[in-house]
């Protein structure tokens, strides 16, 4: 093993918000394994962005709709490469098939790990109100934890080499702002629960007359279309018109963003840019960076979800997304992306 090129697979299929923090595991190996081959298996609609990380050798992509076969084909196309290394940072079904298909086919030659999911530590904060876990709890750092093994710890000073490059003609033509001079807004989320109220939005936008602003979002969130119209002289609606590189390469030219816990403040805060973080119910949401800044209120039922399924437990509907107030955001705003 020691006079051999380590080989290394990361399983990792979803979400993008979770594929972003894991990218930190990929900066970490490049930077403790000499000459490592580093390969990610995705699910085929994130492959494009993970291929943008230059450390990243080869994706292999498992099609949405192939279901088990398509996983089985994925399999074996795996077990012909010969991996020293799996990291299973999934942990899901189909992440369990696929890692004990590898170690079935390369044992005794392949290191294998798997990231800990911590439920029974979940079910005693999310049920029991006892925490065990590390808080805030950082997810890019959590991603880097399980290989300690390896002889690998985190490091907050290792540069980070995901990049992009220039915004292109094609997207400068669609923008209305200097993206240099522009706070990017990225008011959705995949649940509800964790998103900031809309009115806050709007208050914001209207407390920063000196700002313009981008909105990233889905092609679903329709509100959003809305929300520019706070004031269309200052607001561009950009709301599944980008995709994700697009949106990378958007963010990354940005003055700063704003976000509440979604993949795009994961990727802002992982690029570097200043970044708000509106951490309400969730408790694995926080930011991992030092250029990244947490806006958050203290109540004893938070957190109460891992992702912002379930309910509000509370008769004030949101009440720690809600307490975190316009003002405050727009005075840090003012005091960290003057303009």
């Amino acid at each position: 093993m020691k006079n051999t090129r380590p080989k290394v697979l990361i399983i990792r299929f979803s979400s993008f918000g979770d594929i972003i923090q894991t990218l930190t595991s990929v900066d970490h190996l490049a930077a403790n394994f000499s000459d490592c081959e580093i390969h990610w298996a995705t699910r085929e609609d994130f492959a494009p962005f993970v291929k943008s990380h230059p450390r990243i050798n080869q994706v292999w992509a498992l099609e949405r709709k192939s279901g088990f076969l398509g996983l089985v084909r994925l399999a074996r196309e795996l077990s012909r490469q010969q991996f020293t290394h799996v990291y299973d940072a999934h942990s899901n079904v189909r992440s369990h098939f696929l890692s004990w298909w590898l170690r079935l086919r390369l044992i005794p030659r392949v290191c294998f790990i798997r990231r800990s999911k911590n439920r029974l530590r979940r079910f005693l904060l999310f049920q029991l109100r006892f925490n065990f876990l590390p808080w805030p709890y950082h997810g890019s750092q959590s991603f880097v934890w399980p290989l300690k093994p390896w002889g690998i710890a985190f490091k907050e000073s290792l540069p980070k080499a995901l990049k992009f490059p220039e915004l292109s003609s094609a997207l400068k033509t669609q923008l209305r702002f200097d993206p240099k001079l522009t706070v990017v807004l990225a008011p959705s989320a995949a649940w509800e629960m964790k998103r900031w109220p809309p009115d806050h939005w709007r208050k914001l936008i209207q407390l920063l007359p000196r700002h313009h602003f981008f909105i990233l979002g889905g092609p679903e969130d329709q509100f959003c279309a809305e929300l520019a119209q706070t004031d269309p002289l200052r607001v561009q609606n950009l709301a599944g018109k980008l995709n994700w590189l697009e949106s990378s390469r958007l963010i990354q030219a940005s003055l700063g963003v704003v976000s509440a816990d979604t993949g795009i403040m994961h990727l802002s805060d992982y690029l570097g840019r200043p970044t708000f973080a509106l951490i309400g119910p969730t408790a694995f949401g926080f930011p991992s960076w030092p250029n990244s800044r947490t806006l958050e209120v203290d109540l004893p039922c938070r957190p109460c979800t891992k992702d912002g399924r379930g309910r509000c437990r509370l008769k004030e509907y949101q009440k720690c997304l809600v307490d975190i107030r316009p003002e405050v955001v727009a005075s840090m705003i003012e005091q960290h992306l003057p303009m």
